[in-house]
């Protein structure tokens, strides 16, 4: 019989892989999109960091919702978040995007996985699976599973 994650012990959660916590999502963007597409992107699939590839599908950075919100085209207007979206046209995800940021698989193990965010103080990673993008894992995300087991 398998355990709930909720009955895990702290130890057993240290060593989970990491595909076991990250919301799969294989969307991604290039490097020379405009942020216009990224952050709709993010908005329609309700993401908080997108993957960058190449035109070889290799992960070449990762975005950020707040990154692009912090351009400066960000406001926020009678309790709801909105973005001036024709400035975004100007630039390109490559201009804004964490350049080359360490990978990892989704059988890393979550232990490993924090230890590398705070080693090269990252607060999200890309995560492949057979060299292809299978999302991405934020250190809120591996908080909330090693504080509550969700």
């Amino acid at each position: 019989m398998k355990k709930k994650l909720d009955q895990i012990s702290l130890s057993e959660r240290k060593r989970t892989p990491i595909a076991k916590i990250i919301l799969e999502n294989k969307v991604v963007v290039h490097a020379k999109d405009p942020i216009s597409l990224a952050y709709g992107l993010m908005m329609r699939h309700n993401l908080k960091y997108i993957c960058v590839t190449d035109q070889e599908k290799r992960v070449v950075g990762i975005i950020s919702n707040k990154q692009i919100k912090r351009l400066g085209f960000g406001y926020e207007y009678d309790g709801h978040d909105d973005v001036e979206l024709g400035m975004f046209d100007m630039l390109q995800v490559d201009q804004v995007m964490d350049k080359n940021p360490p990978i990892v698989s989704s059988q890393t193990i979550v232990l490993e996985v924090a230890e590398l965010m705070i080693a090269k103080d990252l607060t999200a990673l890309p995560v492949v699976h057979d060299g292809k993008v299978n999302g991405s894992i934020d250190i809120n995300d591996i908080l909330l599973f090693l504080l509550t087991g969700l």
